[in-house]
């Protein structure tokens, strides 16, 4: 018997509220800071970098949730274009990198709100980690986030829509009075000017500060796919607004961060900030003292709204990948009242707690994240250029102009930004996923023959995640073995010559047939 399902589809508002609020997390709390830090003034130009580089991946996935509107699409894009092999170890990045947020956002919430009980801190964190105590306050936060999935898209939507409005307008109020309260204009140029510590410090903010992972919730969007009314509009337009309506929060209060500091501060330089609660210890020193409550209230609320639509991506990422034979059938069991497998649901929240017991602090987590997504990015310019040369123009509800070139400029950038990480987590982050696919070809093989074809059609992505690398291993970052431009034109060459590779070489002979199941559902 048919059961009709119990919620309605998701409207243009609350899938823009989704992305919004998968966007101002835990990152404002701490984003500013680090890329203080990291990029003086320059980090300004970090956040304009980080949204227009987002902005255009999400148009990249736009294109494609028109063609193929399913739940969790954002984890199974190139196991679409190419096999699922080939698309196991995308898939993998994304949906850790996913998860992984879930359990920063309650590490976020927790090492501010210690803050509150000064004489405790040390309890719940201690040597720039959650102490064994801290971390099962933020496991009873990840419990609480997992609760608000558990009944489906609509009670996430409306806890999502309530708590958006709180989320926007903290963070804007914080930034403005600051700003009007103190505001130096001469910080941004301060010991050494605009870009006091160099130009390839604002890639790296983009990477090590929390830029890539903020403006990552866009990918909440692409994971309802299937949930959202006329998505080949929606999808776009909510991630286009909620791109900008975040940037101008982002870009508020990073220039309330660094126009705010004293010059005491700052006689040593950026990367010598040594702030704990940033935000809360910034309107401390500006003699904002009654926005401190409002803070801590806000340390709650915004790392939960972001985790709890965080939740509901991963576990539609995890069925999406049981569904195509990347994860076991088990957790392919979606509920046909309120459209959530609750058994993937269940899992995530689990590995969401591993991974708060193994990373201790917001710092370490956004590091990992960071690589995860960009692994995870490379496959979707790939997937574009695929279905533009297999798929007929008449199929498409939605085009970006452009498309291949943006495509190929964005496959350069994220392999460029990789080489911008520390050489030892980008190796062990690589490892780990080498390791995974192995299992995954040995489980998924009954014969020799299946044994030999998983490695044939994931042989390629390894070559090019080893040859990254390589290149991470000799960036100006690491070792330092070529000057900028130079190690430029070779990052740029090899990766433009991995993406003619990867688009044409052992993509997905049913392409056409998949479409068409599709596009006879639609029309």
């Amino acid at each position: 018997m048919h059961v009709k399902p119990k919620y309605g589809k998701i409207g243009l508002l609350s899938a823009t509220f989704i992305g919004i609020s998968s966007m101002i997390g835990s990152g404002w709390l701490f984003a500013p800071y680090v890329a203080a830090k990291i990029a003086g003034g320059g980090s300004l130009v970090a956040w304009v970098i980080g949204a227009a580089i987002v902005f255009l991946l999400g148009m990249v996935f736009s294109e494609i949730a028109g063609l193929y509107p399913r739940r969790g699409l954002s984890a199974i894009v190139p196991t679409l274009s190419h096999n699922m092999f080939y698309g196991f170890p995308f898939a993998l990045a994304n949906w850790l990198g996913i998860v992984a947020v879930i359990a920063l956002e309650a590490s976020a919430s927790i090492e501010y709100l210690i803050e509150i009980f000064p004489q405790y801190d040390k309890i719940f964190f201690l040597n720039e980690a959650l102490t064994i105590y801290g971390q099962m306050i933020a496991v009873v936060l990840i419990l609480f986030y997992s609760i608000l999935n558990f009944w489906g898209a609509s009670l996430l939507t409306k806890a999502n829509n309530v708590i958006v409005v709180f989320k926007l307008v903290v963070p804007l109020m914080t930034a403005i009075l600051v700003i009007y309260s103190a505001y130096t204009p001469s910080n941004f140029v301060a010991h050494g000017g605009f870009f006091a510590n160099g130009v390839d410090s604002v890639l790296t903010a983009v990477l090590a500060a929390g830029i890539v992972v903020a403006f990552n919730g866009f990918q909440t969007i692409i994971s309802f796919s299937s949930e959202i009314e006329n998505p080949h509009r929606n999808i776009p337009l909510s991630i286009g607004i909620s791109i900008a309506f975040s940037l101008i929060i982002y870009m508020l209060l990073q220039t309330s961060f660094i126009g705010a500091l004293p010059a005491d501060m700052l006689k040593n330089g950026w990367q010598h900030l040594d702030f704990t609660a940033p935000m809360v210890q910034l309107t401390a020193l500006v003699g904002l003292n009654f926005m401190t409550l409002i803070l801590y209230s806000d340390a709650i609320v915004s790392p939960t709204g972001t985790a709890i639509t965080f939740v509901g991506a991963s576990t539609r990422m995890f069925t999406a990948m049981a569904r195509n034979r990347q994860m076991p059938k088990f957790f392919d069991h979606v509920d046909p009242v309120i459209r959530v497998s609750r058994r993937s649901l269940i899992l995530n929240v689990g590995l969401a707690i591993l991974f708060l017991l193994v990373f201790k602090s917001w710092t370490e987590l956004a590091q990992i994240l960071g690589l995860l997504h960009i692994i995870s990015y490379l496959s979707a310019p790939v997937a574009l250029v695929v279905f533009r040369r297999e798929i007929r123009e008449e199929m498409y509800f939605f085009k970006m102009t452009f498309g291949r070139t943006i495509s190929l400029f964005l496959f350069i950038f994220f392999s460029y930004l990789f080489t911008m990480a520390t050489f030892k987590v980008a190796l062990d982050m690589i490892i780990i996923l080498g390791v995974f696919q192995l299992v995954f070809i040995v489980v998924s093989s009954s014969s020799l023959k299946d044994y030999k074809n998983g490695f044939i059609k994931s042989s390629l992505i390894y070559a090019y995640l080893a040859s990254l690398i390589g290149l991470t291993y000799i960036s100006p970052n690491n070792q330092n073995m070529l000057s900028q431009l130079e190690f430029t034109l070779l990052a740029a060459t090899i990766s433009a010559v991995a993406f003619f590779a990867l688009s044409r070489l052992h993509i997905n002979k049913n392409i056409h047939s998949e479409l068409h199941a599709i596009s006879s559902v639609k029309h």
